[in-house]
């Protein structure tokens, strides 16, 4: 079972939507997702950042599920954008595949340019899950 945590000597998460730290288990499997990206099955790269944000969740949970992981085992998310204020953006999506009760630890980065150019946001994701 991970344990997520948040120091009462540290200041709280500020909007409450993430963890400072989750503690995995010794009996866990890691798994470690590349840097997911708004592009469709079909190599097409989806023009708005509305758009790309809710496929790098598609793509986040394929990639686990063919794992046999699940959303629930993410321990950590790094966001990658283009956008300065594309945080609302990922936080509605976010809530959408997160429940209240799941927050991993998370770190949002603001980047001038990702691999491609038309990329506006990516997001790296590490899971454990204990056997």
């Amino acid at each position: 079972m991970l344990k997520r945590l948040n120091p009462h000597s540290i200041a709280p998460p500020p909007n409450g939507r993430y963890s400072h730290s989750v503690e995995i288990p010794s009996n866990a499997r890691w798994l470690y997702l590349a840097g997911q990206v708004g592009i469709t099955p079909d190599g097409t790269i989806l023009e708005t950042l509305e758009e790309q944000d809710q496929q790098i969740w598609i793509n986040t949970i394929l990639a686990l599920e063919a794992s046999g992981f699940g959303i629930n085992d993410i321990v950590k998310l790094t966001i990658f954008s283009t956008n300065p204020d594309g945080l609302p953006v990922h936080m509605k999506h976010r809530s959408l595949h997160l429940s209240s009760e799941h927050m991993p630890a998370t770190t949002w980065v603001n980047v001038q340019s990702l691999a491609d150019p038309k990329l506006l946001i990516e997001m790296e994701t590490i899971a454990a899950k204990a056997d």
